[in-house]
């Protein structure tokens, strides 16, 4: 894969140094050591071949070479100053949109929570999304992947405040992950299936250039590094009780969803078809052969009490604005009965 890369730029005469981005999601340490590294390279440009992590990874490495005296917590609490360092992104799975999108995640080992770098300044100058690039990925990390690309498409259509630029991404989003991420998973050398959810990943990440996500991002990321659960299944797992959670609230822009998820509602009640929508997801996840509840992670009961109260702490500060975005309040009655439902599973 890196061979694709390298060889035309070495043979056009380009100095090259590859430098290995750890396996695992981005921490502040890993993004540290690995910026270290780079200063010596004096490199003009990064290019970020990879998944999510890769790109998140490469896009706040370009923002610490151009604002030096940062590491990475620093360029999280206090901003970015200077623009980035020229960097190209190639996505070689399909879900993040990280290649599109101005955020980029970062682990915080100590707490255990993930934290983005939110900023214009670290947008790539270009995205290479090449279909050809994913047709290797593994199944799980197909499903896992493309299950936060239909998170991100539902999530920014079930905000309060929203737009008809990001709805358009976002309902093309999930009718693509719909029709074509089953097919990605069973029969992944299937051209026009990579190439549509390629186009989905993308579309859900220009999603959030104008809106964010709402309360299920924010659960998928603190769940995740707690119980080392991969990002996209976390997304996938949360994504139909967040729209329940969701619904009395927005039971209309609920209901739209369950045509572009495949299901036939004519003749439905808005409430109907909205229920109709939670199945669909829930259907999704059973053929992807991904969890559906934190009780088939192994969770404990005793475990989710302590999450809750870590959660709801969080509330009041790194997710405080879904006082303003998502469309049903948080409160801790209500978040509390949400997660009890995500543990329990349907």
């Amino acid at each position: 894969m890196v061979d694709k890369v390298q060889s035309p730029l070495v043979g056009e005469g380009f100095e090259i140094d590859v430098f290995d981005v750890p396996a695992h999601e981005p921490t502040f340490t890993s993004v540290n050591n690995l910026a270290e590294s780079l200063k010596d390279a004096g490199s003009d440009l990064l290019i970020g071949l990879g998944g999510g992590s890769v790109m998140d990874t490469t896009k706040i490495i370009s923002a610490l070479m151009n604002n030096p005296e940062y590491d990475c917590q620093e360029l999280i609490e206090k901003g970015i100053k200077k623009d980035s360092l020229n960097q190209i992104l190639i996505p070689t799975t399909a879900g993040t949109g990280s290649e599109v999108s101005p955020y980029a995640i970062a682990i915080d080992e100590e707490e255990d929570v993930k934290y983005s770098v939110d900023s214009n300044l670290i947008l790539p100058d270009i995205a290479i999304v090449d279909p050809l690039m994913s047709m290797t990925c593994p199944p799980k990390q197909t499903a896992a992947s493309g299950m936060d690309a239909l998170a991100h498409g539902v999530e920014c259509f079930l905000v309060s405040k929203h737009d008809p630029y990001t709805d358009a991404f976002a309902l093309q989003t999930i009718r693509l992950v719909s029709k074509y991420l089953r097919k990605a998973y069973y029969s992944g050398g299937d051209l026009k299936a990579r190439y549509n959810m390629s186009m989905a990943a993308t579309m859900g990440g220009l999603c959030m250039i104008l809106v964010p996500t709402n309360i299920g991002h924010t659960l998928s990321e603190s769940l995740g590094p707690r119980y080392d659960i991969p990002h996209g299944v976390a997304c996938g797992m949360i994504t139909p009780y967040q729209i329940e959670y969701n619904m009395p609230a927005c039971m209309e822009r609920v209901s739209t969803l369950a045509s572009y998820l495949g299901k036939n509602v004519q003749g439905l009640s808005p409430k109907e078809s909205a229920i109709k929508t939670v199945e669909a997801v829930i259907e999704l996840l059973k053929d992807l052969e991904l969890p559906t509840s934190l009780k088939e992670l192994n969770i404990s009961k005793e475990d989710l009490s302590n999450y809750i109260n870590i959660y709801l702490k969080l509330l009041n500060s790194r997710y405080s604005y879904l006082s303003n975005w998502n469309p049903r309040s948080t409160t801790e009655k209500n978040v509390s009965e949400l997660l009890e439902k995500i543990w329990r599973g349907k």
